[in-house]
């Protein structure tokens, strides 16, 4: 249950374990900017996965007790440039960094708060996921002309499938959290709050 890119990304890993170099991955939380914007100074492209902030509503897979780890992109960079100050030594062939952990319930509580009044809410079965269906909500059909719906939710249903699974929380023992207790991340509270009051 890959998504297309994970093959090329495998691939690459393979290459890399055959050489000298220095070289590590960096796995993030899921963006904490599909949440902000446009109200936030990003460059990512606003596509509403799972809660869509503008039109109060959510898609949530499973039970929505799954832990999900979130980052800013912001803070991503900041975590970067501050692992390229550790000793290649150190670095091992995947590192952690998130900027919040919430279950999407926790995350749907935060989000109808920040913006006044409840969501329209479905929960997705795991057997409809499977299928590589999913709720649709308000924002998805301006995406479909560049993503058409069929493709965008087998793309999307598995992203859901692997909150399910487990997939999107990540370790805190040797997270670059810990590495770098300096850095403070951005909260899920904190990205949503710049929608009080919109």
């Amino acid at each position: 249950m890959q998504l297309p890119q994970h093959e090329a990304r495998l691939a690459v890993i393979a290459e890399l374990q055959k050489t000298d170099l220095e070289w590590t991955r960096i796995h993030n939380g899921y963006f904490l900017d599909y949440f902000g914007v446009p109200h936030v100074e990003s460059h990512m492209t606003p596509v509403a996965f799972t809660v869509d902030m503008a039109n109060k509503a959510a898609a949530i897979p499973g039970t929505g007790d799954d832990v999900v780890a979130f980052t800013y992109t912001r803070d991503l960079a900041k975590f970067v440039v501050a692992a390229l100050d550790l000793p290649a030594s150190s670095w091992d062939e995947a590192m952690f960094c998130y900027g919040d952990k919430v279950t999407w319930n926790e995350f749907l509580r935060v989000a109808e708060e920040m913006r006044g009044s409840k969501f329209t809410v479905a929960y997705d079965s795991v057997e409809k996921l499977q299928k590589g269906e999913m709720t649709e909500l308000p924002s998805h059909p301006a995406v479909y002309p560049f993503f058409p719906k069929p493709m965008f939710q087998q793309y999307f249903s598995k992203f859901a499938l692997y909150v399910t699974m487990g997939l999107f929380d990540l370790p805190e023992d040797g997270s670059l959290n810990r590495e770098f207790p300096d850095i403070k991340p951005t909260t899920v509270r904190e990205m949503l709050s710049v929608w009080v009051g919109k």
